[in-house]
Parts: structure tokens; C-alpha cells; sequence
């Protein structure tokens, strides 16, 4: 009985970016199949299924009482699931500074040859973002994140803010 693999220890970041390539894959064939705006209204629906089943998942979270603090667990345990890794690198009045390393999503991006920066920002911008702004809302409707920077390259960092809007 052979132990191991001929190409040494895998690293489970590979697997889940693969499964983004072919979830993405997936998603340019329906879009060319049903049109954009007929896919997005698909993928809303299908975003704000996941913000509910990760609500459940997480509910315990939603005793915390620090609006940020609430927002970055559940950032935590969202994006680090999806093999995302990051650190918060400042806390304030203006929110939460989080610095995203290695990004199975940015490189699934890659793999499926989607190498221009400005169509992987919009995919990061208006996908992304958007699925994981539905989940914080569940936990507290004026959570929101904004992309400060996008990354250039696999070695750069995105900066994304988490803040929590006044009023509401």
C-alpha cells in the first residue's frame, strides 16, 4: 500500500479555487444563455438563499451587540470558509480595515482566463461583494463593505472597508 501522492501534499486552497473556476464557468454559460439581466436576477435570488442558510448557520453571532465587531465575525467565518486569507488591519470610527491575501475567488478568476484587472474588479464588485453585503445584513441592515483597492496581482492585497452606515 502506497502512502501519500507522487506531487507531495495538496493544499485544499487548490480544490475550493477550482471550484470557483467552474462555478464561474457555469455562470458566463448562463449568462450567454439567458442574458445578463435574466442571470443577475437569478443569481440575486440565489444570493439572498445563501444569506439565509448562512443566517441560520451563524445565529449565534447575532447576540453580540457591537454592530463591527458582530460584522467582522461573521466576515470571518464567511470568508474564511470560502478559503479567503485575511487579516483586519485597523479598527475606527470609519469601520474595519481588512486586508484580503490569498483569494481562491481571484484566482478561480485566473484559471478561467479572465486576466483583465478591470473585469475581475466589476466580477469582485458587483458578485462578491454584493453576496457577502446579504449575509452582514442579516446580522444588521446597516453593515456595508466597500472595495478600497483592488489587488493587481496574485502577491498584492485587495482592501476591503466594513463600516457600519449612521442611521437606519
Amino acid at each position: 500500500m502506497r502512502s501519500g501522492s507522487p506531487l507531495g501534499e495538496r493544499d485544499p486552497f487548490n480544490g475550493v479555487r477550482r471550484v470557483y473556476a467552474l462555478c464561474f464557468l457555469f455562470l458566463m454559460e448562463v449568462i450567454e444563455r439567458l442574458g445578463t439581466d435574466r442571470a443577475l436576477e437569478s443569481l440575486s435570488r440565489a444570493v439572498e438563499r445563501q444569506a439565509e442558510i448562512v443566517e441560520k448557520e451563524l445565529s449565534s453571532l447575532k447576540g453580540m451587540t457591537d454592530s463591527l465587531e458582530r460584522g467582522l465575525e461573521v466576515y470571518r467565518c464567511f470568508m474564511g470558509d470560502l478559503g479567503v486569507q485575511f487579516t483586519v488591519e485597523k479598527e475606527g470610527e470609519e469601520g474595519a480595515l481588512i486586508r484580503v491575501g490569498r483569494c481562491p475567488i481571484y484566482e478561480a478568476y485566473l484559471d478561467i482566463g479572465l486576466e483583465c484587472g478591470f473585469w475581475m474588479e466589476g466580477l469582485c464588485t458587483h458578485i462578491t461583494l454584493p453576496s457577502i453585503e446579504a449575509v452582514l445584513r442579516r446580522f444588521d441592515p446597516r453593515l456595508r463593505l466597500l472595495l478600497e483597492r483592488y489587488r493587481a496581482s496574485v502577491e498584492e492585497p485587495c482592501l476591503v472597508r466594513m463600516r457600519v452606515e449612521k442611521g437606519g
